[in-house]
C-alpha cells in the first residue's frame, strides 16, 4: 500500500491566508483595481414565442417526425403533439431551444444529437 502524504497546514499558514484574503477584500471594497476582476456587460435577447404553426415548420424543415423531434429536444412525444395542436405552448427553455434550432438548423447534427 502506498502511503498518502497529506499536507497539513500550520495555524500560522492558515492565519496568513485568512489575513491576505481579508486585505484583498478590503482593497477591493475601496476600489483598488489590483484585485478587481474585469466586468463585461451582456444583454440577452428577448425570449421568442413560437406558435404551433412555426414549431411544425421548424420540425418539417429538419425532416423529423414528431417522435424524433421530441427526442432531439428532450421532451415527450405528447409534448410536441400538444405544441403543434395548440393545446400547450412551449415554455422558456424550449422556446430558446427552438430559436437556436431555427437560427442554425444543422446544430443538432453538429452536436451529434441527430446522427
Amino acid at each position: 500500500m502506498k502511503k498518502v502524504k497529506e499536507k497539513i497546514r500550520s495555524s500560522k499558514e492558515i492565519s496568513s491566508s485568512i489575513i491576505r484574503g481579508l486585505n484583498q477584500a478590503l482593497s477591493h471594497s475601496v476600489g483598488d483595481k489590483l484585485y478587481t476582476s474585469s466586468e463585461k456587460k451582456l444583454s440577452i435577447s428577448p425570449l421568442p414565442n413560437y406558435n404551433s404553426d412555426e414549431i411544425k415548420i421548424i420540425r418539417k424543415e429538419l425532416n423529423l417526425s414528431q417522435n424524433l423531434f421530441a427526442k432531439a429536444l428532450g421532451v415527450s412525444l405528447k409534448t410536441v403533439e400538444a405544441w403543434e395542436s395548440r393545446r400547450n405552448i412551449p415554455q422558456g427553455p424550449a422556446q430558446r431551444m427552438l430559436y437556436i434550432i431555427k437560427s442554425n438548423p444543422i446544430i443538432l447534427s453538429d452536436l451529434k444529437i441527430i446522427l
